[in-house]
């Protein structure tokens, strides 16, 4: 499944729409890009929260764990060094291969691709795609590319909009 996040630079911090490849609004990303220690949170379209990304702690080995409902914690390790990004996520066993800075990178289970993500920079900002084969990986990913996005773009803030849940009865 395919989902898209547009990044803008010119509206207030808040939230961003995650949307499937149907165009629809599946999932909303609240929080504030500029600051590495504020939680990032992922929810539906009802504001339920899925799941947060957070800081844990910023030494040679620095660690952000990334907690979703009913599923044990998950850490991205990354292992600081003038040599080389290594990037691990523990539970799920996936390392991370490509380059984060020209915004194409991969997530593998041993040799197996299980999700891939390309960044692109519009007129109207940044806009990156997530092609995810597991549907349970899908909170995982998306939370996780946006740290990748927050560590090699320029501050970046959400805009805030309004949603109205309305349900249309089928006649």
């Amino acid at each position: 499944m395919r989902y898209t996040v547009q990044l803008t630079h010119g509206q207030t911090c808040g939230q961003i729409p995650v949307k499937n490849d149907q165009g629809e609004i599946v999932y909303i990303l609240k929080g504030n890009l500029n600051e590495f220690n504020q939680p990032i949170i992922l929810t539906d379209i009802n504001h339920n929260e899925i799941g947060r990304l957070y800081l844990d702690s910023n030494h040679l080995l620095a660690s952000y764990s990334v907690d979703v409902v009913n599923h044990s914690l998950v850490k991205v390790k990354k292992f600081n060094s003038r040599f080389t990004n290594l990037f691990y996520i523990t539970r799920l066993n996936y390392w991370i291969k490509g380059s984060l800075k020209q915004g194409r990178y991969g997530f593998y289970s041993g040799i197996k691709k299980v999700a891939s993500v390309s960044s692109l920079v519009t007129d109207m900002g940044l806009t990156w795609s997530c092609d995810i084969s597991r549907p349970e990986d899908v909170p995982f990913i998306i939370l996780i590319s946006l740290l990748f996005t927050q560590w090699h773009t320029k501050p970046l803030f959400l805009p805030t909009f309004n949603f109205q849940n309305q349900i249309n009865a089928l006649s």
